[in-house]
């Protein structure tokens, strides 16, 4: 065997040449594809420490699913603060009106204050030049138990958005405006 190397010495001597030079291209086109991946790991874990691809995803992993907790708390305490609101008195309407027509001017008040399902209270001012007297009337879902006289409907009407003759169905209103 020592004839065929001998006898191809350039041969034996270049190839093995060749081959340590492809090994060696091999080697720098590894080291430039791993450079790159390494710059987009640092792209996608930032520029911080020893994680590894794997510790990052279980730690975006934890934040997505801490996140998803606090939206669900944050959903629960946004619907316990509407229901709060709904009890808050948020519609309103004041009328002044002369009661008696006794030339006292326009003195007597009424005013509606009601929350989100038209319940609330009606109070009524009703002034002479003699004497006052306070009415409150109990207001449930926009009816009321109580005989409503014509400006207490028209103010109830007015707080709930509607118009004069549109809602002529007022418990103790008589209906006859």
């Amino acid at each position: 065997m020592s004839t065929f190397i001998d006898n191809n010495l350039t041969l034996a001597v270049l190839a093995p040449l060749a081959l340590a030079v492809l090994a060696l291209i091999l080697a720098g086109y590894l080291f430039m594809v791993l450079r790159r991946f390494r710059r987009d790991q640092k792209v996608v874990l930032g520029g911080g420490g020893g994680r590894d691809l794997v510790a990052h995803a279980n730690a975006v992993q934890l934040n997505v699913e801490e996140l998803s907790r606090d939206i669900t708390h944050l959903t629960a305490e946004l619907q316990r603060t509407g229901k709060r609101l709904d009890d808050c008195l948020t519609f309103r309407s004041v009328m002044r009106y002369d009661a008696y027509n006794d030339l006292s001017g326009m003195q007597s008040t009424s005013v509606a204050l009601l929350d989100a399902q038209f319940s609330g209270i009606i109070i009524s001012s009703i002034q002479s030049r003699d004497h006052a007297r306070i009415y409150v009337k109990e207001v449930k879902h926009g009816e009321s138990r109580e005989q409503l006289s014509p400006e207490e409907i028209q103010v109830l009407k007015e707080a709930m958005g509607l118009k004069s003759h549109k809602l002529s169905r007022v418990a103790g209103g008589g209906g006859d405006d």
